[in-house]
């Protein structure tokens, strides 16, 4: 089947025959989304409600909307790799030497990578647009705009020292950790803003949450929630000792990534046509960067739905529990689940307007994945809407 037929097919199981029509407009954008994005990696909040990007529990991992398309490339780690080698997600059996290929990716010092923007991600990641995902949500939106100025949203009530839920969806699996962050919007929204306020994780123990748009014929799939090990460290992170979490889902390991070259940087002066049938018109980041992109790519698994047998990157959380994207639409169809954590507000923040920034530290690319939500801190003794598995 051509993409676009796939593509119908996904969005009328989502919606109906009759839904379907009445959207074509939305089916015909991401049909766009999906050519422009074959070599994608992305990943967006889906809780709590007042994300800014619009995730949500509803649609897991699944990009429908662009809420995926947040986030910093390219960016490196400014010095040598501190990660402890228990956290690692990829090429996990290296480190040091020419085959330890993901030295300079984020994830090998937690936080330190530099960002573009404020904290909450920018449009396609820079403000030259990249054949690699690295699009504007919509037309709408402008390439490299700072995510901090979407519009913002009812905020979701947390009280001084509280257990609060949060979660986050992955359109494509890059590996690495992530770091949930607070900044108080009278202080002024900045990286350096959220790093002052790094959250704790709760538990030594996260959920996996099912998207609510799977059907099987005319019924909704409805699974239970899925407990799981948390892997968590706060060695050699930034900013010092704060957590980090580990993704929990494994990538593939279908080739050793390190036969495409050492990582490569797009070159922002080098206008080339990739591939004509997927991605009209000149594109920026040269020929040879992109080749490696989809060389890696292959690597983890893309459009490898659930990875085949010993080709994963470290052991699944529980039986079948691992990819890199969840079908042949790539940058539309995402991972069915919602990675779902709690995290503990400090018991003496002041209250008042917060941001919660989300930070995903990569491993298997030169990208860092952001999305904020609106959050308003009150006294212990207001009640608070937290819930596990609203």
């Amino acid at each position: 089947a051509t993409v676009a037929s796939r593509l119908f097919l996904v969005y009328r199981g989502v919606f109906g025959a009759t839904e379907t029509t009445m959207h074509l407009g939305l089916l015909l954008r991401l049909l766009l989304f999906a050519l422009l994005d074959s070599c994608t990696s992305h990943g967006h909040v889906t809780y709590p409600p007042s994300t800014r990007h619009g995730g949500s529990l509803t649609k897991a991992g699944h990009c429908f909307d662009g809420e995926c398309l947040w986030f910093s490339q390219p960016t490196s780690i400014p010095g040598k790799p501190t990660l402890p080698q228990y956290a690692r997600s990829y090429n996990v059996d290296v480190s040091g030497g020419d085959l330890d290929w993901s030295a300079s990716m984020p994830w090998r010092a937690p936080g330190t990578a530099p960002v573009m923007g404020s904290g909450c991600g920018i449009a396609g990641g820079n403000a030259i647009a990249l054949p690699n995902g690295g699009t504007t949500p919509r037309g709408d939106i402008p390439q490299g705009m700072d995510g901090v100025g979407l519009p913002a949203q009812p905020p979701t009530i947390w009280a001084q020292g509280s257990t609060q839920k949060v979660a986050f969806g992955i359109t494509a699996n890059h590996g690495g950790g992530y770091q949930y962050r607070l900044c108080k919007l009278s202080e002024g929204v900045s990286e350096e803003c959220f790093q002052k306020t790094p959250l704790k994780f709760a538990d030594d123990k996260q959920w996996l949450q099912h998207d609510a748009v799977s059907y099987q014929y005319d019924k909704l799939l409805q699974l239970p929630d899925f407990e799981i090990p948390l892997v968590k460290t706060s060695e050699g992170t930034f900013p010092a000792d704060s957590e980090w979490a580990r993704v929990p889902v494994p990538g593939c390991r279908l080739c050793d990534q390190s036969v495409c070259g050492p990582g490569l940087w797009p070159n922002m002066t080098d206008v080339f046509q990739p591939n004509a049938s997927l991605f009209p018109g000149s594109w920026h980041g040269g020929q040879k960067w992109f080749e490696q992109q989809q060389c890696a790519q292959t690597c983890a698994g893309i459009n490898v739905t659930k990875c085949p047998p010993y080709m994963v990157q470290f052991p699944e959380p529980l039986p079948g529990i691992s990819g890199y994207t969840d079908s042949y639409l790539g940058g539309f169809n995402g991972l069915t689940w919602n990675v779902v954590d709690m995290v503990v507000v400090p018991d003496r923040l002041e209250p008042g307007e917060y941001l919660l920034s989300w930070r995903w530290d990569c491993e298997q690319s030169h990208q860092i994945w952001q999305n904020c939500a609106d959050i308003k801190v009150v006294a212990r003794e207001t009640p608070t809407n937290s819930n596990l598995f609203a």
